[in-house]
């Protein structure tokens, strides 16, 4: 087993500007109002609880749950290759929305197909078992009693690190050019995401 640094998280100076923000914007659990002017057809990237960067917009699109904060000290394996084939920044895993959450993206081209992939990492929980969700896209569930530690464990990952999960999904846009995303309770505690990516379909 490698050894892997403790990640830090960003600096308490950069993480009150990322709280100002929110409140400024009315942040309160909810997930920003969507932009008019947005335009998300060649695809989107949202930080889930986050205010964006790097490429990624603040968490938007989205109500329901509640942002969270990747606490400090948390040792993590965030882009591990076994269980993220298609790396994010670091950055952007520093947050996440937890609980019961509905994400509705519009802008994208109606009957057009999109790779949906959603990253997860559980920093309270370190065994299998203790967080199991579903996960629904467009009215089909895709994901059902979803267990990140357990993903993780069963890829392989054997250190003390919260290790983070992609999962992929194709996604064709309804007639209206949307997509929704439904994280809903199942089996053990409450759902967590960190980041939603869509990108056409190659």
């Amino acid at each position: 087993m490698r050894i892997h640094p403790t990640r830090l998280p960003r600096p308490a100076r950069a993480r009150a500007f990322v709280i100002a923000l929110m409140l400024s914007a009315g942040f309160s659990g909810r997930a920003a109002a969507a932009p008019a002017h947005a335009d998300t057809s060649s695809g989107v990237s949202i930080d889930l609880g986050g205010a964006g960067g790097e490429g990624f917009i603040a968490d938007t699109y989205g109500t329901g749950g509640g942002a969270d904060t990747l606490p400090a000290g948390t040792a993590t394996y965030l882009n591990w290759g076994p269980t993220v084939p298609h790396p994010i920044p670091a950055d952007i895993w520093d947050t996440s929305r937890v609980g019961e959450s509905h994400y509705s993206i519009p802008g994208l081209t109606p009957g057009a197909t999109y790779q949906l992939r959603l990253y997860f990492l559980d920093w309270y929980f370190k065994a299998a078992g203790q967080r199991q969700f579903d996960v629904t896209v467009n009215g089909t569930k895709v994901l059902t009693n979803f267990d990140i530690n357990g993903t993780a464990i069963a890829a392989g990952a054997d250190g003390p690190e919260s290790f983070g999960v992609e999962k992929d999904f194709p996604v064709t846009a309804g007639t209206s050019g949307t997509a929704t995303i439904d994280f809903t309770r199942d089996a053990a505690d409450q759902p967590q995401v960190n980041a939603i990516v869509l990108v056409p379909a190659s």
